[in-house]
């Protein structure tokens, strides 16, 4: 679990894929990479505040995506909250994109980001996947070069 206030990358998801983001979460952790994740000691009393703390808290938001977690409101309210405090977003796809591709307004959030495919992933090889993860949460942590300023 990240420490209160620390920047840590945020794991979102829906509960059916607990399993595998669990899995996710344990690899991070061992790279040294503060992570969150409700399950793993981020849930307080209060899960609203709890929710909007732990993406306030964010550095990166990766989002764990399946057809469930884009018909569950709290999985739309979490991402959404990130969404618009400008948060960096790595989507990560769990289901095969010919079965199921995100629309609605989880399209909308990340029809443009390059997403991590765990989709055709095992135990033996997520590490692989995660490690690509790892490697996309370095570059996204890094905090984005300003614009110049619009000439007038």
């Amino acid at each position: 679990m990240a420490a209160k206030g620390r920047k840590h990358v945020m794991l979102s998801y829906n509960s059916d894929s607990r399993e595998i983001v669990s899995e996710v979460y344990d690899m991070l952790v061992e790279a040294g990479i503060p992570t969150w994740m409700d399950v793993k000691g981020g849930m307080g009393d209060k899960s609203n505040d709890s929710m909007a703390e732990a993406v306030e808290d964010a550095e990166v938001v990766c989002c764990f995506m399946t057809e469930k977690y884009q018909k569950s409101a709290l999985c739309d309210k979490e991402l959404t909250y990130a969404d618009r405090l400008g948060k960096r977003i790595i989507p990560c796809l769990l289901v095969d994109k010919h079965v199921w591709e995100p629309s609605g307004w989880l399209g909308l959030i990340t029809s443009r980001l390059q997403y991590v495919n765990f989709s055709k992933t095992t135990k033996a090889n997520r590490r692989v996947k995660v490690n690509e993860l790892i490697a996309r949460i370095k570059t996204q942590a890094v905090p984005p070069v300003p614009a110049a300023p619009y000439p007038q």
